[in-house]
């Protein structure tokens, strides 16, 4: 019956001294992993202990099965590590079944399963297995040494680690090979990697095939331990803690950013040290893959700013592991960067020694880090937190935000405009448009709210968009009415640039007269309002029905309640549509307004090579629409001429602030006469079949 000798040609003594020593190398990952531990538990609390089957459920699907991981557009880095992955845990597996069967099942119970079919089986597994993590090793190091991406940084960390692997493969192969060299076992081909590498063997003497294999097996258990030993010193750490993290993501929306609670109350704000991150924040740090997928669509990294997502992550990783005492960085240089985390001590200041203020600053929380990121870290958080304790504690923010700050305060806007200046748009309208509070006092029916948002109220680029949504609203017949001088910003400017004191105040106004009237539902031609409403409200008691202008015109579209005039040649051509970060990838909505473009007569719906969730964001998001763009090149620009790379004549846009940055964006790069920048509501607006009277009030400022 088809079966081997385990432990084949070695002598007691060897077998009891392996197991001795192996209490050295998993000390040494036990300890490694309890310091880190240790540190995780300095941050503050937070409840990360509910919804035990959806995290599992995360856990097994998006890490283990790596859904996460492979994906469309990072296939080969993805299949590379679903190799690694898949064989080396294959051949930890392989391990422990001879383990159980060697020291459980035959000496305790006197039964053995390691014989026949099963055996068979697992010598094809587990040379299969082999094959796979060769091959994904011999892809990383093709990767890493040859194809180089920019986003990837090879340390000899990662080299190491990949020898490793290799090296310990082979000796389990050479291990099989030279066994059937002394005992030609009838079944050998199911080994049939080893088989392979025993045919030139044939020529060597029982003894010196005995005495090669005696000295591979005992320098295959040394690697091995040496290996184990290295695994929470480097970042071979990822299996543990990157799984933890997936385990223990968060699971509140993606554009939901955490208040900070009683503020009034406060003794400090945001994020000064290791201390004022929750224990989740410290675990993310630790996480980190060094993928470097995080910096794929980062508008910063691809523009030449300093913040780069994963090396912020690294840095103030490595800040952690000197603060802790513990050794976490990569062999080779003694700096403590985002590469080489062990070198500059503990002593330094999180904000300005670990982390530049221009990092912080760049930002424009766009989260593409975060949608790209396999393991779910957070960084915009993390950001955020920080700017708040710039803003709050240091005063500390670019010159450019201190008018943003007083006029939020003072007109609760982020612009110099009076409130009793938000509904002076509705005179340009022909048909009148209802106030809420006018509509209440007279007790009449509203179906919806439009929330106009700052930019549409006063400036007149978006004015445009905003008397093209409310002559959609009209010509669907829809009862809707907007607050006017009592509509206040909604607060996501100042909770994005960390005035959180400010960002309260506006939302709580907010909410307040919110609740003062009757409606169905809001929408919104702001992805930046609809994700505070949407997302942040709920925090304060704000809990309504909200949806972004695309959503609401795609429906009217499908319903039939609008019409458009086949003649219109208003989108006529190549026509691309670009995802607003803040409504895409913080909301998922985007097949809505591409279903609204595609409507449109003649118009012929072209994709920009990033797009969707891959979106390449305008740099207006986190308060970035406000701040001058001094370093590295302007982001606009370069959508503006990713746009212009499809030959479309016509940029659709569904997001006031992107909208402002395409305008810059177009001047910038010379595109007046090429390139034209439009709402989707102004398109359909034009496009519908009663615009050809009212056209003229869609191009009055």
């Amino acid at each position: 019956m088809p079966t081997r000798q385990i432990e084949w040609n070695v002598h007691t003594i060897g077998q009891i001294a392996v197991y001795a020593l192996l209490i050295i190398p998993v000390g040494f990952l036990v300890y490694g992993l309890a310091r880190r531990v240790r540190m995780w538990r300095i941050g503050q609390p937070e409840d990360r202990f509910n919804a035990w089957g959806t995290r599992l459920r995360g856990a097994i699907t998006q890490s283990i099965l790596h859904g996460r991981i492979v994906r469309r557009r990072n296939r080969y880095g993805g299949l590379m590590h679903l190799f690694i992955f898949v064989g080396f845990v294959t051949l930890l597996i392989g391990t422990f079944i001879v383990m159980v069967e060697d020291d459980i099942t035959v000496p305790i119970f006197h039964y053995s399963f390691y014989r026949g079919n099963f055996y068979l089986g697992y010598k094809l597994a587990m040379n299969l297995a082999g094959i796979l993590l060769i091959a994904g090793v011999l892809m990383a190091f093709y990767r890493r040494l040859v194809v180089r991406p920019k986003q990837l940084q090879t340390s000899a960390d990662d080299l190491v680690i990949l020898a490793f692997l290799a090296v310990l493969t082979v000796q389990g192969y050479a291990l099989g090979a030279l066994r059937l060299g002394v005992q030609h076992d009838p079944w050998a081909k199911w080994s049939f990697v080893s088989y392979a590498l025993a045919i030139p063997l044939r020529g060597l003497s029982d003894g010196w095939l005995m005495a090669l294999h005696q000295v591979n097996w005992f320098s295959h258990f040394l690697t091995t331990f040496a290996f184990l030993a290295y695994f929470a010193y480097s970042k071979m750490i990822h299996p543990f803690t990157s799984l933890a993290n997936v385990f223990f993501r968060r699971l509140r929306p993606m554009g939901e950013l955490t208040p900070i609670e009683n503020l009034e109350e406060a003794e400090s704000f945001g994020i000064a040290k290791l201390e004022d991150f929750s224990w989740a924040q410290l675990m993310n740090l630790d996480a980190c893959m060094h993928c470097g997928r995080c910096l794929e669509y980062c508008p910063t990294f691809n523009t030449d700013k300093p913040l780069r997502p994963r090396d912020l992550i690294l840095e103030i990783g490595g800040y952690m592991a000197d603060s802790g005492g513990i050794f976490s960085g990569e062999l080779g240089e003694g700096e403590n960067s985002a590469r080489f985390r062990w070198g500059e001590g503990p002593e330094r200041e999180l904000i300005g020694g670990v982390v530049s203020t221009e990092e912080l600053w760049d930002c424009t929380t766009c989260g593409a880090c975060m949608e790209q990121c396999p393991v779910f870290i957070e960084h915009v958080p993390l950001i955020v937190g920080m700017r708040r304790n710039l803003v709050l504690e240091q005063s500390e923010f670019p010159d450019e935000l201190t008018n943003v700050f007083n006029n939020l305060e003072r007109l609760s806007s982020p612009y110099q405009f009076p409130p009793s200046q938000r509904d002076a748009w509705t005179k340009k309208m022909a048909q009148p448009v209802r106030i809420m509070g006018e509509a209440a006092a007279a007790e009449e029916e509203v179906e919806v709210l439009f929330f106009v948002g700052c930019l549409g109220s006063f400036d007149s680029r978006n004015q445009r968009t905003t008397m093209a949504l409310a002559r959609i609203l009209q010509a669907a017949g829809i009862n809707f009415a907007i607050l006017g001088k009592e509509e206040t910003c909604t607060g996501d400017p100042a909770r994005r640039i960390g005035n959180e004191y400010l960002a309260q105040m506006m939302a709580q106004q907010t909410v307040e007269t919110l609740n003062q009237y009757s409606f169905k539902k809001i929408v919104t031609a702001c992805p930046h309002c609809f994700n505070a409403i949407k997302n942040e409200y709920p925090q304060i008691g704000g809990n309504y029905e909200v949806v972004h202008h695309s959503e609401l015109i795609s429906q009217l579209i499908a319903e039939k309640r609008i019409t458009l005039d086949p003649a219109s040649d208003v989108a006529s051509g190549k026509v691309t549509y670009h995802d607003p970060c803040y409504l895409g990838r913080y909301n998922k909505v985007y097949d809505d307004p591409r279903s609204v473009v595609s409507a449109l007569p003649g118009a012929e719906l072209t994709e920009m090579g990033r797009n969707r969730n891959h979106s390449f964001c305008c740099g207006g998001g986190g308060g970035r629409l406000f701040m001058e763009e001094t370093r590295g090149s302007r982001i606009n620009q370069a959508r503006v001429t990713e746009a212009l790379e499809t030959g479309a004549t016509t940029l659709a846009a569904s997001c006031p602030f992107c909208m402002t940055m395409f305008e810059d964006g177009i001047n910038g790069v010379g595109a007046n006469e090429t390139l034209q920048v439009r709402d989707i509501a102004e398109l359909v607006a034009a496009a519908m079949v009663t615009a050809t009277a009212n056209e003229t009030e869609t191009e009055t400022d």
